[in-house]
């Protein structure tokens, strides 16, 4: 009788489980203390009053502490399940910590095998591919393209998803809308799944050949003036009274270096070289990302020198500053627009008197590999232009000095 009395009470002196009442009861003391639960589970209570779960258990006869998160954010019911998950790995020999770890690097490594072929990210990775090889102008017309055609339809989506059925829907319903627009899509595509092919997030491409969009639409030339009626252009250009000043110079650079607009418009002071008379325009900035070499006529020198004293206030870098943010080079638009408001749409663009250029000069028989390094073009030939590195500056410049005195002739009326 006595022993069973004596083995009852040894009964009620085992730590009770815990349950919810205790743990939010326990108060903060000066040191942390424990709240045991079973089994090497436990509750640390810490002076600032945090309390934490914690699993102590013994592996190759060494003792191994783990979190298992705090309270309330862990409850007892997930504390004792995340507990009997971690004592059965270590039942059968496993690390529950390098376990946790292990499932903690591939689901990361999970996560990014998704984002990386996300049609997005590829998209992104290949428009930065092209940041060394692109205008910035060309980069700006793919970037505007994608977000307004393609993003809203497959962002979001693993590229490895995306059929071709539906980039062929995507893009005959945009043929219907902006034909051209529609091939420079399927280019694009095309390029971003080659770079998904080329990264290992894909294995074919799905673009479908140019061949959907039907036969290429005629190329529309830009309208350029006969070299003879130049001159009436230029009287008129010189009465307006309405053509900003600088806008009106630039058009008239335009004309007198044949360089495209662009060029024009977006030219810094610290490419010319006026004591010399020479214009070197960064490879960034040309269409065929190469520098190139404009020999200045007098016409075009005594220009400059005027455009050095209207900017004298505003001290841009620019030669043809924009006119309410002189930090920003004019737009290219505008001298479209001058020429329009001037009655030559349809007659004339800025891009159109390269070809005036180029006919006027050809008609005379001049050297065609000049008039082409004029126009900042190769050689018709490949192979010859490969070979021939002459750079005919001496001579380009004698025929860009005859351009402008033929212009001035045909200006006077002569």
């Amino acid at each position: 009788m006595r022993d069973t009395i004596r083995d009852t009470k040894r009964d009620t002196t085992k730590p009770p489980m815990l349950n919810a009442l205790q743990i939010k009861a326990a108060e903060p003391r000066d040191r942390a203390y424990k709240l045991p639960d079973s089994h090497g589970l436990f509750l640390l209570v810490e002076p600032n009053g945090s309390k934490k779960w914690r699993y102590r258990f013994r592996q190759r006869g060494k003792e191994v502490l783990m979190s298992l998160g705090s309270f309330p954010a862990i409850s007892l019911a997930e504390a004792r399940e995340a507990h009997m998950s971690a004592r059965t790995m270590v039942a059968k020999g496993l690390n529950p910590l390098e376990e946790r770890r292990r499932a903690h690097i591939e689901h990361e490594a999970n996560v990014l095998k998704v984002t990386q072929s996300q049609f997005e990210t590829v998209a992104a990775s290949w428009m930065s591919r092209r940041k060394s090889e692109l205008r910035l102008s060309t980069l700006t017309q793919i970037s505007r393209e994608l977000k307004r055609c393609v993003e809203p339809k497959f962002n979001g989506r693993d590229i490895t998803t995306i059929t071709r059925p539906e980039i062929t829907e995507l893009l005959l319903a945009l043929q219907l809308k902006a034909p051209e627009t529609a091939r420079n899509v399927r280019g694009h595509l095309h390029n971003i799944f080659e770079h998904a092919i080329d990264t290992g997030v894909l294995e074919i491409n799905p673009t479908p050949p140019g061949r959907v969009l039907g036969r290429r639409r005629n190329v529309h030339h830009h309208p350029a003036l006969p070299a003879r009626e130049l001159g009436a252009l230029l009287r008129r250009l010189d009465k307006a009274t309405t053509i900003y000043e600088k806008t009106r110079v630039a058009l008239l650079l335009v004309i007198l270096t044949a360089a495209r607009k662009r060029e024009v418009t977006s030219a810094r002071w610290d490419e010319i070289d006026l004591r010399h008379a020479r214009w070197q325009i960064p490879a960034a900035r040309m269409k065929a990302k190469r520098p190139h070499l404009v020999p200045l006529s007098r016409q075009a020198v005594t220009l400059l020198k005027a455009m050095k004293q209207l900017n004298a206030e505003t001290r841009s870098d620019f030669v043809f500053p924009h006119r309410d943010r002189p930090n920003k080079p004019m737009e290219g638009a505008t001298l479209n627009a001058v020429l329009t408001r001037m009655g030559y749409r349809g007659l004339a663009t800025p891009h159109g008197m390269r070809a005036t250029f180029s006919t006027h000069f050809n008609s005379l028989g001049a050297n065609p590999d000049v008039i082409e390094r004029c126009l900042a073009h190769d050689s018709e030939r490949a192979v010859r232009s490969a070979y021939n590195r002459h750079h005919y500056e001496d001579e380009r410049r004698e025929v860009l000095q005859k351009w402008a005195d033929f212009l001035d002739n045909i200006k006077s009326g002569s």
